[in-house]
């Protein structure tokens, strides 16, 4: 006698929908025997494993696929429910392959019962979520790490700083560091220079400081470490080669250099906010103590970059500055003025790193619109200087360095006495010597053509006072 095939209302026989299910659904659904073999699976499962056929995979076990570790927690997971009865949910897995990407799935699995109510095996359904599970991931990243330079940050920082804030891992020492020279990078070449600079800070962190060592962006250009079961002593080594490769990976227009404190927590007593205190207040006392070097760092380097893009003589130059000097003398300048003096005639265009090197090479006249890129060179000048301790007496002096002494020059509009001396002297020699040199668009001036010149524009664009002490320099030296 035949066996009646079950249906339920719609007349649609169990065996239908069980096949319907297997073809169809994209999702690994699978039924294994008590020891983990395959009795069948479906069609997504089949395509996951890499088979052609589901009757390969009858007989075989995870082991034939997926990476021994994998392979032994999946084991392990479906021999617990065939002893205890009690299915999985929805748990997370991460697929680890022989060969093949990691891939992340939710899986259900359950015992397989017989008609008798007996477990004869497992049975089980897993959806891919690996894009999902990259995306969680990336969002994850996100809010605990700094977008630029890929530390964590602020946020990941103060809760780690919690965390690690127990007897055990005492003594927890705090290093807190403040890079030099961000905004005079950021003012002289722009914030993407400036963006590099401060990753290029953070590649010497990652590479000094320890694995288990916590190193966070504290704000703009500032960075913290959290250095558990350490003491202050073992933090030397570590400060010294953060100097040696901020020294070694510096280059031309981009020195780098960070001044650093550091605090250690000894005793469970001490408050953990009073050492990030100390350690701050340590890391300016040490960024003062280092200004110096590190403004004469800063503007040595602005000086080669200028120098590079100018591509004038040293002997040239010295001589522009002599002139310049001679002038500052006679006009009985104290010698505070006369070294502004100096380093106004190496610097006074430090406004040009910022400008584009298109502009800078065009052979020919300036467009309009190039003219008025330009004419907002003195005013990032000004800013570059503001932001250096040492060129900041200059600040004034670069901004006004293509002031006429009739007011028809720029920025301002300023005229007269209302132009600083040293902007006065600076235009003129500065104009001399380009005069006396050639151009891209013209011949350098004889000597008639330049007293001619220079005299012509006296009391519209320089100043008749230098003009005539300048004129008494070059034809006692007989310069022209």
């Amino acid at each position: 006698m035949a066996k009646r095939i079950k249906k339920d209302k719609s007349g649609i026989c169990e065996s239908q929908m069980m096949q319907a299910l297997m073809e169809h659904i994209t999702d690994s659904i699978y039924f294994k025997d008590l020891k983990s073999r395959c009795i069948r699976i479906n069609k997504g499962c089949a395509e996951k494993y890499g088979i052609k056929n589901i009757d390969e995979a009858t007989g075989r076990t995870d082991f034939n696929f997926f990476s021994d570790e994998h392979a032994k927690q999946a084991f392990d997971l479906e021999q617990e429910i065939i002893k205890t009865g009690i299915p999985v949910i929805d748990i997370e897995e991460k697929e680890t392959w022989q060969g093949k990407e990691d891939r992340w799935v939710s899986s259900t699995k359950m015992p397989f019962y017989d008609d008798k109510g007996k477990i004869i095996g497992t049975f089980g359904i897993s959806r891919d979520i690996t894009e999902k599970k990259k995306i969680e991931e990336k969002i994850k990243y996100l809010s605990f790490h700094d977008s630029l330079t890929g530390l964590y940050n602020r946020a990941y920082f103060d809760e780690e700083l919690k965390r690690l804030d127990t007897e055990r891992q005492l003594p927890i020492t705090i290093v807190m560091g403040d890079v030099n020279g961000l905004k005079v990078i950021n003012d002289a070449y722009g914030h993407e220079k400036g963006d590099l600079f401060l990753k290029k800070i953070a590649d010497i962190l990652k590479d000094v400081f320890r694995k288990e060592d916590i190193i966070s962006r504290w704000g703009g250009d500032e960075f913290i470490a959290i250095l558990p079961k350490t003491h202050a002593e073992d933090t030397k080594g570590i400060i010294t080669r953060i100097k040696e490769f901020c020294s070694q990976r510096s280059t031309i227009g981009m020195p780098l250099s960070i001044s650093m404190g550091v605090a250690t927590k000894r005793s469970p007593d001490e408050d953990i906010n009073s050492i990030l205190n100390k350690a701050e207040d340590k890391m300016y006392k040490s960024k003062i103590s280092e200004s110096k070097s590190t403004n004469e760092v800063m503007i040595s380097s602005l000086r080669d970059s200028l120098k590079k893009g100018e591509g004038t003589s040293s002997k040239e130059s010295g001589r522009m500055r002599k002139y310049a000097l001679d002038i500052g003398k006679k006009l009985k300048l104290s010698s505070v003025k006369l070294e502004e003096l100096k380093l106004l005639m190496e610097l006074h265009n430090i406004g040009k790193l910022a400008l584009a090197d298109e502009i800078m090479a065009k052979p020919g006249r300036l467009s309009t619109e190039e003219w008025d890129i330009i004419k907002k060179l003195p005013e990032i000048g000004y800013r570059i200087a503001e932001s250096s301790v040492m060129l900041k007496p200059i600040a004034e002096a670069i901004l006004c360095h293509h002031e006429w002494y009739n007011g028809e020059g720029y920025p301002r509009g300023v005229k007269g006495e209302e132009i600083p001396i040293l902007s006065r002297i600076s235009l003129l020699i500065n104009s001399y010597e380009a005069m006396i040199t050639d151009r891209p668009y013209r011949k350098k001036m004889g000597r008639k053509e330049v007293i001619k010149e220079i005299k012509k524009c006296c009391g519209t664009q320089f100043d008749p006072d230098v003009v005539s002490i300048f004129l008494e320099i070059l034809k006692e030296k007989s310069a022209i």
